[in-house]
């Protein structure tokens, strides 16, 4: 851990902090290290890391354990994409559920676009979940439409490999044919990849024509529509966890509470076994 440390503190040297703050926040982050040296990330929640500051309090000045709050805050952002559910004084923060919207709205949505490139875009992003980011940074090799998966880089290192439904696949067809795209996947006006601006301004015009335009929605909130989605749909939180690429799963189970799982359409694996034939016989009893 002490090299993400120091990738945190040349992190904020490049940044707007000075050097007091640097010194001061990486100071705390090594207190916290020699705490949690022997455990795993996993172990690490947002309730230790708030108990572990309100002991901090209790044990010296209440400034210095909300400086070691706002530090660890930064910390978990910057080198685990996490935010911490808590108060920069360990006291639990009631986190606000990500707006969602019905497959009703959704189709209302890709109904309204009818730019061929935006659409594959807005239908990339519901099918994988995929962050804006991740999208527009996209490239042709990236795609393999013969096995219908699509390669996607993750935030820290390494690609996620992922399975785009059929008719997405028959639409990005659609898409090559008209467009031709050589590199970038979706490439603006001067070949350069799309910006996230860009693709919010589309989204919204089609919340407009979609008769939508009174939602909170997003591009982000395709993504949230998607994981709701998929667990409702039978998906294991776990399959879910790799395909958003999330590195924890507490980050994922925020779904759960707006799922609504109708477990009388879930198919048990008990009824693909015959019970008529070899040793399940119960007759004889």
């Amino acid at each position: 851990m002490t090299h993400l440390i120091e990738r945190f503190t040349e992190y904020m040297k490049s940044g707007k902090y000075n050097s007091q703050t640097v010194v001061a926040y990486r100071n705390a982050i090594f207190v916290f290290y020699n705490v949690v040296r022997d455990m795993p990330q996993s172990k690490i929640t947002d309730e230790f890391i708030g108990n572990y500051l309100k002991e901090l309090t209790e044990k010296k000045d209440k400034a210095e354990a909300i400086q070691a709050g706002k530090a660890l805050k930064l910390f978990y952002d910057v080198i685990f994409n996490r935010k911490l559910g808590i108060k920069s004084t360990g006291e639990s923060k009631e986190e606000k559920l990500p707006d969602i919207l019905s497959k009703e709205q959704i189709k209302k949505i890709f109904y309204a676009v009818t730019n061929i490139k935006h659409k594959a875009v807005l239908l990339l992003i519901y099918n994988t979940g995929l962050r804006i980011s991740e999208v527009i940074q996209l490239k042709v090799e990236d795609l393999d439409l013969i096995n219908g998966t699509i390669k996607v880089k993750n935030k820290e290192e390494g690609y996620r490999h992922l399975s785009l439904a059929p008719n997405i696949i028959d639409y990005i067809k659609r898409y090559f044919v008209k467009e031709g795209p050589t590199d970038i996947l979706f490439p603006g006006e001067k070949g350069t990849p799309y910006s996230s601006r860009n693709v919010q301004l589309f989204f919204q015009s089609a919340l407009q024509k979609a008769g939508l335009k009174d939602t909170n929605a997003t591009v982000h909130t395709l993504r949230h529509s998607y994981a709701v989605h998929a667990l409702e749909s039978g998906m294991d939180i776990h399959l879910l966890q790799y395909i958003l690429g999330h590195k924890f799963l507490q980050t994922t189970s925020i779904y759960n509470q707006l799922a609504n799982v109708d477990l009388s359409k879930l198919r048990n694996p008990v009824e693909d076994i015959n019970l008529n034939e070899g040793e399940l016989n119960f007759s004889h009893y």
